[in-house]
């Protein structure tokens, strides 16, 4: 991807319409964090839930995940901006995760499996870095009959329905499964 091109898939990502349909606080509030935890914002993008994860997690370490080092880029900027020194970046590829198993804390997977090519295999990656009880939060868009006024095509929209069977079928247990806003939805897992 050429520099101009990762510039402006930046901006798009940190477009204000798109940035409202998230409340990062929302989704802090929703999960199962401590303040000591390690965990990874897998497809992190500029980092619009990694730095304040990192602001939340003030004893614990964020890895942010991308494929493609300009996400990096902004994300440490941010941090530096932010005086954060708990985030380490991680280039990956689709569906293999450079960490060691059992590794983390929580996953955070937000926006990334409507562009996954394969994200049944995404979940279950994300589970392999889990150690026992950790937790996989999963935001996406809600699925929409008619075209979508914000976020992806409704095409590239999964159901919470199919994500709830890739999580079970990957050693997950749903904890919870609701909207947050009314773009988007959480399906929460804990790893048996």
């Amino acid at each position: 991807m050429s520099k101009k091109t990762s510039l402006s898939k930046i901006k798009a990502l940190l477009s204000p319409s798109l940035e409202e349909t998230l409340d990062p606080q929302a989704l802090i509030a929703l999960v199962p964090i401590n303040t000591d935890h390690i965990i990874a914002d897998i497809g992190c993008g500029p980092g619009l839930l990694t730095i304040p994860l990192a602001k939340y997690l003030y004893r614990g370490r964020v890895y942010a995940v991308d494929v493609e080092k300009e996400m990096h880029n902004y994300v440490m900027q941010s941090a530096k901006i932010s005086h954060l020194n708990n985030i380490k970046t991680i280039l990956s590829k689709e569906t293999e995760v450079p960490i060691s198993k059992k590794t983390l804390d929580g996953v955070v997977l937000c926006d990334v499996l409507n562009e996954a090519k394969r994200p049944k295999i995404l979940i279950q990656e994300a589970a392999r870095l889990l150690k026992t009880s950790g937790w996989v939060s999963v935001v996406d868009w809600l699925p929409t009959d008619t075209k979508a006024r914000i976020g992806p095509p409704k095409s590239r929209r999964i159901p919470q329905k199919k994500i709830l069977q890739y999580g079970e079928s990957s050693g997950l247990r749903p904890i919870t499964n609701r909207m947050i806003g009314d773009e988007r939805y959480i399906v929460l897992f804990k790893k048996k």
